[in-house]
Order: C-alpha cells, then sequence, then structure tokens
C-alpha cells in the first residue's frame, strides 16, 4: 500500500487519531509562539520549522508517543535536568502521548535551538562570508544554467535541472551537526576520491549521496570559478541523463 503524501502541516495533524492530534497542535503552537519567524512546513513528510532554509525543529507522531528532532549534545547538555524524564536516541526526544505537553520546555528548546542558528552566523571569527552570502553566491552561479529550479527539499535549498526533475546540487548548512557550509554535488565517475585525496580541506565525502559518487565542497575553501565549473558539470551530468534516449526494444 502506497504511504499518504500530505500536503501541510496540518493535514499531517488530522491524519492522526484524535488524541494525537491535540498533543500535536499544542507542540506546533509551542514552536510558533516560540520562534515565529520561522517557516512551516513539511520535510521528510513530517512537519518541520526553518530559519533561512536551515531546520530549527521537526516533529512527529507516533502510536504511543510524539518525537522532536534534533536533539544535539548541546541541546540535552542545556536540558539535561529537564529531559532527564523523556527517553532519547539518535538525536531524536520521544514525549509520551499519556503525559501533558511540557508546552513551556518545547518553547525554550525551540528557543534555543533558533539562537544556535543566529549564534553560527553571528559570533566573532565567523566566516567573512556566512550562510546567506554563500547561499546567494550559490544561487548566483544556477542563475546561470539553463532551466534550473530551487526548492526546500529536506529542509535544505536545493537545485534541480527543471522543476522538481534531476536534483544537480544540495546546500548543507551544518547538517546533523557536521560543522560544514558546503554545497553537495556529483563528479564524473571516479573523481571523487580523487579530488578528496588531492584537497581535503575543500572536498570531503558527503553522506546519503557520497556514495553515488558526489562529493561535498566546503563553500568557504573554493574560488567562484571553481564553484562554476562544478555546478555546470553537475548540472550536465545530471540533466544528461534525464535525456539519455531509451533503448529501442
Amino acid at each position: 500500500m502506497a504511504r499518504t503524501r500530505f500536503e501541510s502541516v496540518s493535514a499531517y495533524i488530522a491524519s492522526k487519531p484524535r488524541d494525537t492530534r491535540v498533543a500535536l497542535e499544542r507542540v506546533r503552537r509551542a514552536i510558533r509562539k516560540a520562534v515565529p519567524a520561522a517557516e512551516e512546513g513539511l520535510s521528510y513528510q513530517m512537519p518541520a520549522y526553518t530559519l533561512n532554509g536551515v531546520p530549527v525543529l521537526y516533529f512527529a507522531g507516533w502510536k504511543a508517543h510524539y518525537s522532536l528532532y534534533p536533539a544535539s549534545d548541546a541541546l540535552v547538555a542545556a536540558f539535561k535536568r529537564e529531559l532527564a524524564a523523556y527517553e532519547r536516541s539518535n538525536g531524536t526526544i520521544r514525549m509520551p502521548l499519556s503525559e501533558p505537553v511540557p508546552v513551556r520546555l518545547i518553547e525554550r528548546i525551540a528557543r534555543f535551538r533558533a539562537n544556535q542558528l543566529m549564534a553560527r552566523d553571528t559570533r566573532k571569527g565567523a566566516r567573512t562570508r556566512g550562510r546567506d552570502a554563500q547561499l546567494e553566491r550559490v544561487r548566483r552561479c544556477c542563475a546561470t544554467l539553463p532551466s534550473v529550479a530551487e526548492k526546500l527539499s529536506h529542509g535544505t535549498p536545493t537545485f534541480f535541472v527543471e522543476a522538481d526533475k534531476g536534483v544537480f546540487a544540495m546546500f548543507a548548512d551544518n547538517h546533523h551537526e557536521d560543522g560544514h557550509l558546503a554545497l553537495w554535488v556529483p563528479v564524473p565517475e571516479g573523481l571523487q576520491p580523487l579530488l578528496i585525496e588531492d584537497a581535503p580541506s575543500t572536498y570531503f565525502k558527503p553522506p546519503y549521496v557520497g556514495s553515488s559518487g558526489w562529493v561535498g565542497i566546503e563553500l568557504d575553501q573554493i574560488r567562484d570559478d571553481a564553484l562554476q565549473i562544478h555546478l555546470r558539470e553537475a548540472w550536465r551530468l545530471v540533466s544528461g541523463k534525464r535525456k539519455k534516449p531509451r533503448r529501442s526494444r
């Protein structure tokens, strides 16, 4: 049976049993109150809240609990006493539906996450070209390519060779707290390990897509002309796969 695809957070919540709906609406209101500037949407088919395209919090409802993501080490340490009563694993906080929703705690967690993101771009000694400037830089390069479309996918700005078809670049800002302000792109077969070996301060193997030959590029370590070449080649690789003619039977 095909999984239901939701078009909005309201639709996601409406699909749950009544008691779960009540709890999730309280979670939703708590996050929106704490971070009113956050954009509400869906990512991985879960409610997600982002600031400038960067995930602040996700939540999801289950049979006996609801979950908050991501629970970084810094967040868990900051709320060590308050979170002691809840189950935690793999960056997830699980809160039982059988207990009252800890609205004020969720508000504080949401504000903490938002402050983490803002501090990263404003802290002393931060990269002179921060997240917003690097994203605009990538957008300028992509704007020189034919029919490119941008969309928030999996909580991050993603670039397609045409609307919703053929991902050729993903902007990754501290993905799962990995510390990288980077762009993920596909490269020609066999080139990934050579790039990483030759310039390990610039290139790395990203999660998920790295096994398919993509590379991560540290954006503060690459010049505009080299970045443009990578994006043009990534667009060509993905566009070429989409346009490859079918073999006649």
